[in-house]
């Protein structure tokens, strides 16, 4: 049973520690110029990415600034031709041309697609918003 559950999920987590170990040498590479600022405008990028994952959990009353994050989002990838604009920042300071990302920009584009649509969704409608479903359960179990 336990092999047939390895043979399951191991090629699942051989992607993300694939994906993980590329997204690190291209947020944090050996090779760029201005090295402390390049790291540190990619620190800012990851939180970008935190915020993006976790933003919809916000409460409805600020899920409008999570909203208009996720359209400038879409603006600067139509602007910059598919690339994310902390990615050409850093990519600029550094004097590289490196790419974190480690699904197409489809995929992200989609993902990033349904976070605003369920945004819209509980912004509009906060009783079905995560945040108070959550609230509601951790209030019912307390």
């Amino acid at each position: 049973m336990y092999k047939n559950l390895i043979k399951l999920y191991m090629p699942i987590l051989n992607v993300i520690n694939k994906c993980g170990l590329h997204t690190y040498s291209s947020l944090f590479p050996d090779d760029v110029e201005n090295k402390s600022l390049v790291y540190f405008i990619n620190i800012l990028h990851i939180i970008g990415v935190l915020v993006i994952q976790l933003g919809i959990l916000l409460p409805p009353r600020y899920l409008h600034y999570y909203i208009v994050y996720i359209v400038f989002l879409f603006i600067t990838y139509v602007l910059l031709n598919d690339r994310c604009f902390m990615t050409v920042w850093s990519n600029y300071i550094g004097n590289v041309n490196y790419n974190s990302l480690c699904i197409k920009m489809n995929q992200a584009k989609a993902i990033l697609f349904f976070y605003l649509i369920l945004a819209v969704i509980f912004y509009l409608y906060p009783k079905y918003a995560l945040y108070n479903i959550l609230k509601n359960i951790i209030s019912t179990i307390s």
